[in-house]
This record gives C-alpha cells, sequence and structure tokens, in this order.
C-alpha cells in the first residue's frame, strides 16, 4: 500500500509538470489520441501480439518541444509474418488517424534478438 502512494503521487507529480512544460490542452489532445490508438491497436494484442503506446523518454524527460508519441508492436517472426497485412493496416489507420490533426509520422520495422529468440518489431513515432 505505502508503494502504490508513493507511485500515484509520482504519477500526478509527472502528469502535473508535462502540462506545465506542453501545455495542458496539448497533452489533453494527445492523451485523447493515446486512447484513440489504444482501441485501433486491440486486434494485434488479440492475435498474439505485444503491443505497447506511449509518450516517447525524450518527452518525459521534456527535452522535445512537442510531445512525442511511440507506437510498438512486436512479436516473434512466424507471427508477424503471418498478420504482416493486419499490422500494415493497423499502421495506415493510426497514419490516417493523427495526420488531419495536424501530428507527422515516422514508422520503421527491423529484426532484433538472437536466433535462438527472435523478434520482428514495428514503431511508429507521431509528433506535431
Amino acid at each position: 500500500m505505502r508503494y502504490l502512494k508513493t507511485y500515484k503521487i509520482f504519477e500526478n507529480s509527472q502528469e502535473e509538470i508535462l502540462h506545465i512544460h506542453y501545455g495542458v490542452n496539448v497533452m489533453e489532445e494527445c492523451d485523447s489520441i493515446l486512447s484513440d490508438i489504444k482501441d485501433m491497436l486491440l486486434e494485434l494484442d488479440d492475435i498474439g501480439l505485444f503491443v505497447s503506446i506511449g509518450y516517447a523518454p525524450m518527452t518525459l524527460t521534456y527535452v522535445d518541444k512537442n510531445p512525442k508519441l511511440v507506437v510498438s508492436v512486436q512479436g516473434k517472426p512466424e507471427l508477424c509474418d503471418v498478420n504482416e497485412q493486419e499490422i500494415n493496416s493497423t499502421f495506415d489507420r493510426i497514419k490516417d488517424y493523427v495526420k488531419p490533426k495536424g501530428f507527422s509520422t515516422g514508422f520503421g520495422s527491423w529484426d532484433r534478438g538472437s536466433s535462438f529468440d527472435p523478434m520482428k518489431i514495428y514503431q511508429m513515432n507521431i509528433q506535431k
């Protein structure tokens, strides 16, 4: 319980500092986009891929002038290869969703890991 209170205080402090640094309106817009993109990623999560979305580390340390979001999808190469069309379609939908809001995107994919435990990673950066 003590740990949870400390974590919650830190989380609120971090959020408060982000609002001061980037502006409340900007952070509310980003939070709304994060929520919508999470919904778009649900189908990839359902097929067994690991999905994550959040603020880039540089944003959380206040280095970026504008907040940057990072969307990541990863999984075993076999699973990714079978579902590559769905993965690309999801990233295209995300791009189509954020572009009219004035956000630009960058996308890349690569392999990582050893020959015994290979992973394929797809990542998109989103920034205004």
